[in-house]
């Protein structure tokens, strides 16, 4: 039998539905993008003339890549003859991270040892225990002789009175330091890698810079000294840290980096 031949209403309607179904597929495909690193910023905070905030980037897959603070340069301008703390929040959101929260301390005449670290100088924190935690921290605090395990801390650091402060700091904890870094062998202090423990615990790591050498306005990465072990298991740890200037947005920049999975 022969085909009867279709209606020109009936060729229009088929032709429509090719092209809507044409368009339609094109869409879903255009809508398929791919994964892309994303950076969550913290609220800004004040510093000097200029301002500060913290920042955690992601890759394409979720894992977190570096963690880090951002200050404009205006913020080095106007800043205090008297020492000041300043809490950076992290961004909000579950990034398989130790830490809570950031500091971004200013020490105008340095602090102990005499001719260590009495320069011009910040500390940063990068604290594993919250705001809420420190401030139950008090100076010479008994708990903070309780110390860790040496495995959470790594080999060859100290906290002996004669290589760096060995009391327990309000808000803070204890210091421990490398005794092999170049500011006790004859050399000025630039920039070091701190570690801090509170009752037992690994409470921050900390980067302590002068401020002649931020403004010198260069970048330089360094490993991050690892303990054996951590407290804390299932989240990712650095393993360096970058000191540096972005000109682009007339940033200081501290992060640490390269994490692994402990």
């Amino acid at each position: 039998m022969k085909t009867p031949p279709l209606f020109p209403k009936t060729r229009l309607r088929l032709s429509l539905m090719l092209v809507v179904g044409s368009l339609a597929f094109g869409a879903c495909t255009e809508d398929q993008v791919d994964p892309q690193p994303t950076t969550s910023y913290g609220a800004t905070t004040a510093i000097g003339n200029g301002q500060a905030r913290s920042y955690i980037t992601m890759d394409a897959s979720g894992k977190p890549t570096e963690i880090g603070m951002r200050v404009t340069e205006a913020g080095f301008a106007g800043l205090p003859a008297t020492p000041g703390m300043s809490t950076l929040a992290l961004p909000a959101g579950d990034f398989k991270l130790p830490f809570d929260h950031l500091s971004f301390d200013w020490n105008p005449n340095g602090h102990e040892p005499e001719h260590v670290y009495d320069l011009p100088h910040f500390d940063v924190h990068f604290y594993m225990v919250s705001m809420a935690e420190r401030m139950k921290i008090e100076l010479d605090d008994a708990k903070g002789d309780v110390l860790p395990a040496a495995n959470l801390l790594p080999t060859g650091y100290a906290t002996a009175p004669n290589v760096a402060p060995g009391r327990t700091i309000p808000m803070m904890g204890r210091h421990w330091i490398d005794p092999t870094s170049h500011e006790y062998h004859g050399m000025d202090f630039t920039q070091t890698f701190i570690y801090g423990s509170y009752n037992g615990a690994v409470i921050f790591e900390e980067p302590m810079i002068t401020k002649a050498y931020f403004e010198a306005k260069k970048t330089e990465t360094f490993a991050l000294p690892q303990p054996a072990a951590v407290a804390r298991t299932g989240v990712y740890y650095p393993t360096k840290y970058t000191i540096g200037y972005d000109a682009a947005t007339k940033e200081y920049l501290v992060k640490l980096h390269d994490m692994v999975l402990r």
